[in-house]
């Protein structure tokens, strides 16, 4: 049971889906589907977190590709780290991106908590940065596992 003392490596999720840095986009975006997830911890040969790839992050490379083309189509798309509809551009199908690694295209300026963060201080981080998850990392970047903003809804349901 969750309690006011509880920490992040009591709500955490474990098992989790991750990708390494020198694998390509296309390999991401098929996990980011398989696994129905909107984002992945990137971590490299050591264990070590260095990045993080999301959904977001794929839909502004698009959207930078889209800049170049001049018969781009223009859609909305909800962004679940601002939590607002945002414009885009279009510039074809989302194949049809470079054949790019996810170094190239992942976020290196993670959100992380460490196993003993209080969740008070978890859920303020997470509204502080306005992001969906968080990762529990260890020491030397160590991957312990990820918490989502429905993790933390779902204590709230179930008190």
């Amino acid at each position: 049971m969750v309690t006011a003392s509880s920490s992040a490596k009591d709500i955490m999720q474990a098992n989790l889906v991750t990708i390494s840095p020198s694998d390509s986009l296309g390999q991401a975006m098929a996990l980011l589907v398989d696994w129905h997830v909107s984002g992945l911890p990137v971590v490299d040969g050591r264990g070590h977190c260095v990045g993080v790839l999301s959904v977001t992050d794929v839909i502004g490379l698009e959207n930078e590709q889209a800049q170049s083309v001049a018969n781009e189509e223009v859609g909305a798309y909800f962004d679940p780290d601002k939590q607002r509809w945002q414009n885009m551009r279009f510039a074809g199908s989302i194949d049809e991106l470079p054949d790019l690694t996810v170094n190239e295209v992942m976020s290196v300026d993670v959100v992380s908590v460490s196993p003993d963060t209080p969740l008070r201080e978890v859920a303020e981080l997470m509204v502080e940065r306005r992001v969906h998850r968080v990762l529990v990392l260890g020491d030397k970047q160590i991957l312990h596992g990820l918490i989502a903003a429905l993790d933390l809804v779902k204590i709230v349901a179930d008190s």
